[in-house]
């Protein structure tokens, strides 16, 4: 990258900024290790058309990628960040081979991720049409996503595991509404548990959807399946009892 890039990028990146260098110790260990070269520079193409104006600090990390709030033209903004040089091709690729939505695209173990954020961005897409309660999508490019930042200016929201002792019985209904109207929209989120739900205004939100898949997919059902059983232990900490079949008939399964 040339100069004037790397200074802009010093200037919009807040932890790399000199006065926070020994605050940000530790976000600077999580920062160098998603920062490569290209994704520098995916963030000053999203930087430079106005969807990012600065990436402040790490909300959470992942096995693929980090998320980091920011501030757009409209306020808070969550940045997803997949790591280009951690990719588990494998993992990954199985739950895009067999999805029609991307049939056309090829894969290769050097473009995995950025087909991934990809589908996220798309199955983000697709939820907020169907009216589930997930982050709205704001933008995207290469492996960085942009979208609604869920929580204020003191915290981001937390997720369901860390509250769960704190929450009413009713949260359980509200989430089985969700769950009823990502089936309804044929689109399988795949990894639903307390790790991937987000609790806001003492409402769920539903995050990390990459791995959705459609109704079509091969591995729909099975991973609807383990949606389910995981909920119903969810649900059970949460003081409700239900078994499969009932949450499946719950959600319009059966």
């Amino acid at each position: 990258m040339s100069r004037d890039i790397d200074e802009y990028l010093y200037e919009k990146i807040v932890p790399y900024r000199e006065e926070r260098r020994e605050k940000c110790m530790e976000d600077r260990k999580t920062y160098d290790g998603v920062f490569d070269k290209r994704t520098l520079l995916a963030f000053y193409k999203l930087l430079k058309r106005g969807t990012i104006e600065i990436v402040e600090f790490p909300i959470s990390t992942g096995k693929e990628g980090d998320v980091f709030r920011g501030i757009g033209k409209n306020g808070y903004i969550a940045i997803k960040v997949y790591r280009m040089s951690t990719a588990n091709y494998r993992g990954l690729s199985r739950f895009i081979d067999g999805d029609d939505r991307f049939a056309h695209i090829h894969k290769t173990k050097d473009t995995i991720i950025l087909v991934w954020a990809r589908k996220e961005y798309r199955n983000l897409e697709d939820y907020v049409r169907a009216g589930v309660r997930v982050p709205a999508p704001i933008d995207r490019w290469k492996n960085i996503i942009v979208m609604e930042y869920i929580g204020d200016e003191t915290r981001p929201a937390p997720l369901l595991k860390t509250v769960m002792e704190n929450l009413k019985k009713d949260i359980v209904y509200d989430i089985i509404e969700e769950m009823r109207k990502m089936y309804k929209a044929k689109l399988i989120h795949g990894d639903l548990s307390e790790y991937n739900i987000l609790v806001w205004d003492n409402l769920p939100w539903i995050i990390d959807v990459g791995q959705a898949v459609p109704l079509t997919h091969p591995l729909a059902y099975k991973l609807l399946a383990r949606d389910i059983k995981n909920m119903c232990r969810v649900f059970k900490k949460l003081g409700v009892e239900m078994t499969p079949k009932d949450l499946a008939s719950e959600i319009g399964v059966i």
